[in-house]
């Protein structure tokens, strides 16, 4: 039998001591988002109570929708071992081309819009992966294509004069839900039971644990890897369409300030950056506690300058939680 794995001090580990803090690690990083959800709930409802009531919470989950459904495929992203910086980018481009097709073609230019951005987020995977250029350098670069084409096609706002009730239906609440929170949640669960019930979960995951031994194994890595990103391109049109049907217009800067929280939401739920590891039901809570700092930041009365100062910290933390040093060969 092996001997049980030194200490610093040099006092072997029990086997049952070492198992059971195992436990309680695992259970820390599963339990500390919510609890931190919650902790955030419970400050702002403190200091102003108003923000408990029925109405807020109904704007708390109408806000949430677009960062939901932005860090929902950013998810898949990660979990690869990847991140896509294009998404906002590509949102505000969405939103451009939809205010611009509805009064021309009606819910078909929705549909045009959203082939669109799918195929431009499996060309941005196509290239990482033939290319072999890294995730990060592929969508920064998408992020400078895709707002330049924005701002070219429409330099401001884009007011949609015709065809809204294409997409207008997502700014009517039912059974006193929006049907906008109701939409990004849906999309969540459709894509978390095909994570679950299709073994193309088992190859994400697989590759994102060790994308070396997924290709030995005879996983298309490839084709996952592309089929990820053109997730994020459908689902960036997805929110482009929603934030049309919020402020009945388009603009190439609508999404901007949506990339820093959509990739902190996917985090801060306990998705580790370094892939393989998470999920979306993190990603829902991640979610809910960007909006609850956004919203809670103005509720009571805050800076709105601190409110990237908490994303920050929320995600160094998040990060130093759920990173998995043994594929972190060295720190720069």
């Amino acid at each position: 039998m092996a001997p049980a794995p030194p200490t610093e001090r040099g006092q072997p580990i029990p086997p049952v001591l070492g198992e059971a803090r195992s436990r309680a690690g695992l259970a820390a990083r599963r339990f500390t988002p919510l609890a931190v959800l919650l902790a955030l709930l419970g400050a702002v409802g403190a200091i102003e109570p108003s923000f408990l009531s029925a109405y807020a919470l109904n704007v708390l989950a109408n806000e949430s929708s677009v960062i939901l459904i932005l860090a929902t495929a950013q998810t898949v992203v990660v979990l690869l071992g990847g991140i896509d910086l294009s998404m906002a980018a590509v949102a505000s481009l969405a939103s451009v081309l939809i205010a611009l097709a509805l009064p021309a073609i009606g819910p078909g230019g929705v549909v045009g819009v959203l082939a669109l951005t799918t195929l431009i987020g499996g060309v941005q995977g196509l290239i990482h992966t033939r290319a072999q250029v890294p995730s990060f350098i592929v969508t920064l670069a998408g992020l400078g294509v895709w707002s330049g084409l924005a701002l070219t096609i429409a330099p401001t706002s884009v007011t949609v004069a015709a065809g809204y009730s294409a997409v207008g239906w997502l700014e009517r609440n039912s059974v006193g839900v929006p049907n906008s929170f109701s939409f990004a949640l849906a999309v969540l669960v459709v894509l978390a039971v095909a994570l679950r019930r299709l073994p193309l979960g088992r190859y994400i995951y697989a590759i994102g644990m060790a994308e070396r031994a997924a290709l030995l194994s005879g996983i298309r890595v490839g084709r996952v890897k592309t089929l990820g990103f053109a997730l994020t391109g459908l689902f960036s049109g997805l929110a482009g369409m929603v934030m049309v049907a919020r402020d009945s217009s388009g603009s190439p800067t609508i999404a901007d300030s949506l990339l820093l929280p959509s990739v902190a939401a996917v985090v801060i739920g306990g998705t580790s950056i370094t892939g393989g590891v998470g999920g979306l039901g993190c990603t829902l809570i991640g979610a809910m506690t960007i909006t609850v700092l956004r919203v809670g930041f103005g509720t009571i009365g805050l800076d709105p300058a601190y409110e990237p100062i908490g994303y920050g910290v929320l995600v160094i933390a998040a990060v130093a939680l759920t990173i998995d040093r043994s594929k972190v060969q060295i720190v720069k």
